[in-house]
């Protein structure tokens, strides 16, 4: 059954939270990336606040609807998510409907704790690219070459097309479709990570010429998952609490681990702030222990 049309200039805060929050989701179908996502989360506080009037909450309001999701065992960042999404739909009607309301949502985001760090050390990365070399999945391989030497996410890869891989200029372009914050980036290739395109390349050739999926399978068709052989691998390896994300983690650490500084990281792996970055700070070479050495000769 097709949603109702709605005069999106005609709905007032009056309106109730079900008939804006539709309204809401039918734009962002409309005009974001992640749509289903937003139109799933807005159909949440659709359920929980019904006829409500948009005007009526408040930030008690939002907290019961925060404690009535904990109750349902959904962790800080993905109640975050969630209360994001009512956030943004009320700035935007007052923004571009000229709604004038407050916010009820303001200041009452959940504490996140420290992301995920967990990287491989040089001999666990060895160990697991050995196994991958003889998976029967013939592509994991490369793309653990791929996903260690660049730091691309897991979408990124599979998603790659070779109209996007420029081995003239050692880069691959991922354009603002491709990417989680919807920013274009440029990827540079080092020898290894060339080294696993060309082995994708052959193999394309060989099987499948002329499509233009970078990992695809021997029907031609592109790979869609991963997990599975990626787990094994690991199993066979001997490596445990390790997630494919993993791997672009452990990118950034030894990165920083060689020196490299994290303004630069930031661009490499495509963050919108350095904030994002200044996770992988504590892994910096002696930064540390050069600042506090300044001070010996003050009492010498």
């Amino acid at each position: 059954m097709d949603a109702p049309l709605f005069s999106f200039d005609s709905l007032s805060p009056d309106c109730s939270c079900a008939d804006f929050l539709l309204a809401y989701s039918m734009l962002a179908r409309r005009e974001q990336r992640g749509f289903a996502r937003v139109a799933w989360v807005c159909e949440k506080w659709r359920d929980y606040f019904g006829d409500r009037p948009v005007s009526s909450l408040t930030r008690p309001d939002i907290s019961r609807y925060i404690d009535f999701r904990r109750m349902h065992g959904l962790s800080n960042s993905s109640i975050n998510r969630e209360i994001s999404v009512l956030s943004a739909a009320i700035n935007y009607a007052v923004k571009r409907w000229g709604w004038n309301i407050s916010n009820p949502v303001s200041g009452l985001y959940l504490k996140m704790p420290e992301g995920r760090t967990r990287w491989l050390t040089r001999e666990e990365a060895s160990r697991l690219l050995s196994v991958a070399r003889e998976s029967r999945a013939i592509h994991l391989h490369d793309f653990i070459r791929l996903a260690l030497n660049t730091g691309m996410r897991r979408g990124e890869m599979l998603r790659l097309e070779w109209r996007r891989v420029d081995f003239t200029a050692k880069r691959i372009l991922l354009e603002g479709i491709h990417t989680k914050n919807g920013k274009r980036r440029y990827v540079p290739l080092n020898r290894t990570a060339l080294d696993a395109l060309r082995s994708r390349l052959h193999f394309r050739d060989q099987k499948v010429p002329g499509s233009p999926w970078v990992f695809l399978q021997k029907n031609g068709k592109p790979v869609l998952q991963v997990g599975f052989a990626f787990r094994q691998a690991l199993e066979k390896a001997g490596i445990e609490d390790f997630h494919i994300h993993d791997m672009r983690h452990t990118f950034a650490s030894w990165l920083v681990q060689e020196g490299v500084p994290l303004s630069e990281l930031r661009d490499l792996l495509g963050h919108s702030s350095i904030t994002q970055t200044e996770r992988y700070a504590h892994l910096a070479p002696g930064g540390l222990h050069k600042a506090v050495q300044i001070l010996d000769d003050f009492l010498a």
